[in-house]
């Protein structure tokens, strides 16, 4: 399966609740899976560490909140729950594979990039919908002697 998100990307950021992070993940999960994620509402002076939104709501949402998670394990639709200038997390980037997230970031376009240092150290959690398939790509297994073997006996291989 490959996922749909370029149709997200390029989005003008159109205040809090309108276009912004909530909104492409939403379209992400209902776009690509098929599931269906609740507006919430948030004021536009909307503070983390006031109230923690992201805490309270993803199990409402049927998502497996992952605290010990490190890149290499990160699935294709995996959600990085960011911390941006507050200690709770207040930002939603998805992992899309091939070391990239797309998100929304406040005033800006919506965009996919790298996923950098600054996006790794500024997770909180992450989250993850058990009825997503894990979207890894399966690579075979090879034994490093018979690959050897091969090389050097090509008559037999």
């Amino acid at each position: 399966m490959s996922l749909k998100y370029e149709h997200l990307i390029g989005r003008p950021f159109t205040g809090i609740g309108n276009n912004d992070c909530l909104k492409l993940f939403r379209d992400f999960f209902a776009d690509n899976f098929d599931i269906a994620i609740r507006d919430y509402a948030r004021p536009s002076d909307w503070s983390s560490d006031r109230l923690d939104l992201m805490r309270l709501c993803y199990e409402r949402e049927g998502f497996e909140m992952i605290t010990d998670w490190r890149v290499k394990d990160l699935r294709p639709a995996d959600v990085l729950c960011v911390a941006i200038g507050e200690s709770n997390p207040n930002h939603f980037a998805i992992f899309v594979g091939d070391d990239t997230i797309v998100h929304h970031l406040y005033g800006k376009m919506s965009r996919a990039e790298p996923m950098r240092d600054f996006w790794r150290s500024q997770t909180c959690f992450v989250l993850r919908h058990p009825d997503v398939p894990d979207l890894r790509p399966v690579y075979p297994d090879v034994d490093l002697g018979d690959l050897i073997h091969a090389r050097n006996n090509p008559a037999t291989g």
